[in-house]
C-alpha cells in the first residue's frame, strides 16, 4: 500500500543541560612539581605553556580516574533528577517539505 506524503512543516530543536546543572569546579591539591626544566634561550612561551600543560595532563589523568568520574556521573544525575525541567530547548531551524506520510506528522491537537 504506497502512502502519499503531505504538506508539512519542520522544526529542529537543539537540546542541552542547562548552565546551572553544571558540577562545580574541583580543586586538587598536588605536591610542588619540580621547577620546568631549562628550555634554552630560544624557548618561547608557547614552549613554557606546553610544559605547564604537561603537569596539568598528568593530574588530570591521575585524579579522574573511572571511580572519580562514575562518582560525578552519579552527582550529575542527581541533580537532574532533582530539576523539574534540565533542559535548554532551542530551535535551531525550520524547514518543511519533507517528504513525510500522514502517520509521521506530529499531531498539535
Amino acid at each position: 500500500m504506497n502512502k502519499e506524503y503531505v504538506d508539512n512543516d519542520v522544526f529542529r530543536f537543539r537540546i542541552s543541560l542547562k548552565s546551572e546543572l553544571e558540577l562545580d569546579d574541583i580543586t586538587v591539591y598536588t605536591k610542588p612539581f619540580p621547577d620546568l626544566p631549562l628550555l634554552g634561550k630560544d624557548a618561547t612561551e608557547a614552549d613554557w605553556y606546553k610544559e605547564y600543560d604537561k603537569q596539568e595532563e598528568l593530574v588530570q589523568e591521575k585524579y579522574f580516574t573511572q571511580q572519580k568520574i562514575d562518582e560525578l556521573k552519579l552527582k550529575l544525575i542527581q541533580k537532574i533528577q532533582e530539576c523539574k525541567n534540565p533542559f535548554n530547548i532551542c530551535c535551531v531551524d525550520r524547514d518543511g517539505g519533507y517528504n513525510v506520510t500522514e502517520d509521521q506528522l506530529f499531531n498539535l491537537d
